[in-house]
């Protein structure tokens, strides 16, 4: 068996420590971390969490306690976050990692297309984790959608004030009656009001064309002038104002 020389061993570790070391890129080196949400496990950038999160912010600037430093790192020691649903949960990442397939300026294209479920899923959770930037763009996204029955039951539940007056101005003065589903979602109360409006507001254009008692739907009234939407948006405030979460 041929002997090797010492000294050309010497060297080439010499030459190979005299390498320069790799840097990693302070943009593009990610430092992921192992969540596990119902029986799903994600590894997800820090990173992102951080910048869009105080609460994760914060979660990860705490101390390691001993004896868990690998939690997180690992798929067998991921961190469980508790009463979430992973529906929901992936509703958000979809968010935070979106990619359009093109380079468009168009906003259309910097944000998934979301039904109004999945919109309400990211507003949640945007909340909860105290995400300032995506709850603001979770409320302009839902306020988009046909559906002032569900907005007020949203802007109840997530303090939307913004939402209810619009909301209810388009509920009395539309013809179609409420839908159960619409009941639902106001509650009893606010549906008595909201019928309660909608019997005493109507367009008296129609007055005096009809021999009949009843019309066959409720007129729908034109708030398209301004003095006319003001006017309903008074008496709005004024049947609710012992709603304060109406306002606040």
């Amino acid at each position: 068996m041929p002997m090797v020389d010492a000294v050309d061993v010497t060297d080439e570790a010499k030459v190979i420590s005299q390498q320069p070391t790799a840097m990693r890129s302070s943009s593009f080196y990610f430092d992921c971390v192992v969540f596990q949400v119902e029986d799903v496990l994600y590894k997800i950038p820090r990173a992102k969490l951080v910048d869009e999160s105080k609460v994760f912010e914060t979660m990860f600037s705490l101390p390691i306690g001993e004896g868990n430093a690998s939690e997180g790192t690992i798929d067998e020691n991921p961190i469980h976050l508790e009463q979430l649903a992973k529906k929901d949960w992936e509703c958000l990442l979809r968010l935070l990692f979106h990619r359009h397939p093109t380079l468009s300026q168009d906003l259309a294209d910097q944000v998934p297309n979301f039904t109004l479920d999945e919109w309400v899923s990211v507003l949640e959770l945007a909340t909860k984790y105290d995400m300032t930037n995506i709850r603001k763009g979770a409320i302009d996204r839902i306020a988009v959608f046909n559906d002032p029955a569900g907005k007020v039951k949203i802007a109840r539940q997530q303090r939307i004030p913004s939402y209810f007056i619009p909301s209810l101005v388009e509920l009395v003065a539309r013809s179609e009656p409420l839908t159960p589903e619409e009941v639902m979602n106001l509650g009893i109360e606010c549906a008595m009001k909201v019928i309660s409006l909608r019997e005493r507001c109507f367009d008296q254009s129609g007055c005096g064309k009809t021999s009949r008692l009843f019309r066959d739907s409720k007129i729908r009234v034109d708030v398209n002038p301004p003095d006319m939407r003001n006017l309903v948006v008074l008496e709005i405030q004024r049947v609710f104002s012992d709603h304060d979460e109406y306002y606040q």
